[in-house]
């Protein structure tokens, strides 16, 4: 998944969520018909001023907006398998930090 797919998807999420509908999002950014929906469409995309204008209106940060974890849609689509690989071989280290302290400490 690309970024511009990432940013459409969580627009649309964090509207839904916000309880807006494409037109009122329009609206309170005070843009002219359909701005949202040519967004969502993926046929234009917003100056990085607009995205600060959603932002203030949706009431989350920039960086949600291009967080490929952040819409449920984002996550069914992802490498699951890689995240997985990826968790597990952070938890590994950090056991395995753990583990040493402990024998550390268990044989002083």
């Amino acid at each position: 998944m690309n970024l511009k797919e990432v940013f459409i998807n969580n627009l649309k999420f964090y509207r839904k969520q916000k309880g807006l509908t494409q037109n009122e999002l329009t609206l309170a950014l005070d843009k002219s018909y359909n701005y949202i929906n040519s967004i969502e469409q993926g046929k234009m995309m917003p100056s990085f001023e607009a995205i600060e204008q959603i932002c203030n209106v949706l009431e989350i940060k920039a960086v949600q907006l291009f967080d490929e974890n952040a819409s449920p849609d984002n996550i069914k689509t992802f490498d699951k398998e890689n995240y997985i690989n990826k968790l597990s071989e952070k938890l590994f280290e950090k056991l395995k930090t753990l583990i040493k302290t402990e024998i550390r400490n268990t044989i002083k």
